[in-house]
């Protein structure tokens, strides 16, 4: 009983650690930087169908991309909260990769086939992601657009109302600057 009641804890206190993180835009003291101001170029890892993927195969103008590893607590919730979401901003024009950070496919293989995910996951074994964006919490959920502009970053767990209010909010933003930009086109051409 004991045991039992030292593992709850230190879950709890993991999981609060993990909801602590910063939404983005970050704050200087999660060591990333604001959206906008930072790229994740591009990738390809080793997918769980077998081929690579990367963001410049995701098809779709806006990508988001959780961070996440097997044994990580958090990250079940996050993965549960996204697959309720994926639908709907699927339809909206948002892609979702998930990537398994510093675990063998194996291991990432026997997790999906118990919880299943309804978009591309990929493998990234030796934390090359990590490492080379400063990703250090788990989960980590970007949201980035087809040039790798980090739109969105949050360390922890991003709620569903948190990561729609960020989506709806760059997708009006992107409507008005397109349709500001036909009329202005529309101006220029009838002068």
């Amino acid at each position: 009983m004991k045991n039992t009641l030292t593992v709850l804890i230190v879950l709890a206190l993991a999981s609060m650690a993990c909801q602590a993180g910063p939404a983005v835009p970050a704050s200087s003291e999660s060591g990333t930087t604001s959206p906008g101001a930072s790229t994740i170029m591009d990738f390809e890892l080793a997918s769980l169908d077998g081929g690579t993927f990367g963001p410049a195969d995701a098809g779709e103008d806006l990508i988001l991309i959780d961070f996440w590893a097997t044994w990580c607590s958090p990250c079940h919730l996050q993965a549960d909260i996204l697959a309720e979401l994926y639908p709907r901003l699927k339809s909206r024009g948002v892609e979702f990769l998930a990537i398994s950070l510093g675990e063998p496919e194996t291991v990432v293989r026997e997790f999906v086939a118990k919880r299943p995910f309804g978009y591309p996951v990929l493998i990234d074994p030796n934390d090359y992601i990590a490492t080379n964006y400063g990703l250090f919490i788990l989960p980590t959920v970007v949201l980035l657009d087809r040039e790798g502009t980090v739109l969105y970053l949050h360390e922890g767990i991003s709620t569903a109302r948190r990561l729609t209010s960020a989506i709806d909010e760059i997708l009006e933003s992107r409507q008005a600057r397109s349709v500001q930009g036909d009329g202005a086109d529309l101006r220029h051409a009838s002068s």
